[in-house]
C-alpha cells in the first residue's frame, strides 16, 4: 500500500494544482471581463450624442424675419440667430407659421421649438425659455394719419391719456414694459383690438378707424409701403418718453434644455457685431 499511498497522494497535488492554475486564470478573466464593460459603458454614456434640428419658427414682419424673393429667409433678428446656431453646431429647419401659432407652438412643449425676435415678458418666461438678446430695438414710435392732431414732440403718455385717443392694436402683442403700462390705463373703449396684419391696419387708421397705431422706427416705411400708400400721408410720432430698452429674444420651448440655451448665450457675446440696431 505504500506505493499505492504514494500514486494517491502525488495525484491529489496535480488536482490541486490545477486548481490553483484555474482559479487565478478565472480571476484574470472576471477582471478583464468587468474592465471591458466599464470601459465600454463609459464609452456609451460619453458618446457625442447625434445633434437633432431645432424647429425654427417665423412670421412675415419685416425688416425683422421675413421671407425674400428667392425663398431665403431673412432679417435683422435672423442673422444673428442663424449666426449663433451655426457657431454651437445645431441645425436649424425654419418654418413659416402664424406669430400666435407659435406661441401656442412654444407653450405646448411638443418638440424642439424657437423663434427669433421676441419681446421677454412674465408670461412667456413661464413656459418658454429665452436667450441672451439678439437686437436692441430702436424705441418705438406712433403711425398716425397726416393730419391727426397732436403736437409735435408729446409724451405717449400724455397723447395716450387723453379721452380722445383711439389705438389700433394688434392681439397678443406686447409694445414694452413702459408702454404696456401706459396703455393698461386707457379707457377700454379707446382702443381697437384686431387680429389683422400691420400693413392692414395701417389702411385702417389711413380710413380713420383709429387714430394711430404704435410700431418700430424700423419698420414704419415697410408697412405703409405694404398698405399702398407713401409716408406723406401719415405722421411718424417720436415720443420723448419712451425708451430705446426694449429687446429680441430667440424664444425656445422647454423641450430645447438649458445646455443648448447656455451655448446659445456663449456664442451670442461672441458675435463679431454690434447687435444695436446694426446686427
Amino acid at each position: 500500500m505504500p506505493g499505492g499511498y504514494a500514486k494517491l497522494k502525488s495525484i491529489l497535488f496535480i488536482l490541486r494544482e490545477m486548481y490553483m492554475t484555474c482559479s487565478a486564470w478565472v480571476s484574470k478573466l472576471l477582471v478583464a471581463s468587468w474592465g471591458l464593460f466599464s470601459v465600454g459603458a463609459w464609452a456609451q454614456v460619453a458618446a457625442p450624442q447625434l445633434v437633432s434640428p431645432i424647429t425654427m419658427h417665423y412670421y412675415e414682419r419685416k425688416p425683422f424675419h421675413y421671407t425674400t424673393d428667392n425663398g431665403r429667409v431673412a432679417g435683422l433678428a435672423v442673422t444673428p440667430t442663424v449666426q449663433v446656431f451655426e457657431k454651437i453646431g445645431i441645425p436649424i429647419n425654419w418654418k413659416l407659421t402664424p406669430a400666435s401659432r407659435i406661441l401656442a407652438t412654444l407653450k405646448a412643449n411638443i418638440g424642439a421649438d424657437c423663434s427669433p425676435g421676441w419681446y421677454k415678458t412674465p408670461e412667456r418666461e413661464s413656459y418658454a425659455r429665452f436667450t441672451l438678446p439678439i437686437y436692441n430695438d430702436k424705441p418705438l414710435v406712433g403711425l398716425s394719419r397726416a393730419d391727426f392732431a397732436a403736437p409735435e414732440g408729446i409724451s405717449a403718455k400724455d397723447l395716450f391719456m387723453r379721452p380722445q385717443t383711439r389705438l389700433l392694436m394688434k392681439q397678443g402683442f406686447v409694445h414694452g414694459a413702459y408702454l404696456d403700462q401706459i396703455i393698461a390705463k386707457m379707457p377700454p373703449e379707446n382702443i381697437v383690438r384686431v387680429s389683422d396684419d400691420v400693413a392692414s391696419m395701417v389702411r385702417m387708421v389711413r380710413s380713420g378707424i383709429a387714430d394711430l397705431v404704435t410700431t418700430t422706427e424700423e419698420e414704419t416705411e415697410v408697412y405703409v409701403s405694404q398698405a399702398g400708400f407713401g409716408m406723406k400721408e401719415f405722421r411718424v410720432l417720436h415720443f420723448p418718453d419712451v425708451p430705446a430698452v426694449e429687446k429680441r429674444y430667440i424664444l425656445c420651448s422647454k423641450q430645447v434644455p438649458d445646455s443648448v440655451i447656455n451655448k446659445l448665450n456663449a456664442a451670442i457675446k461672441t458675435l463679431p457685431i454690434d447687435p444695436i440696431h446694426t446686427p
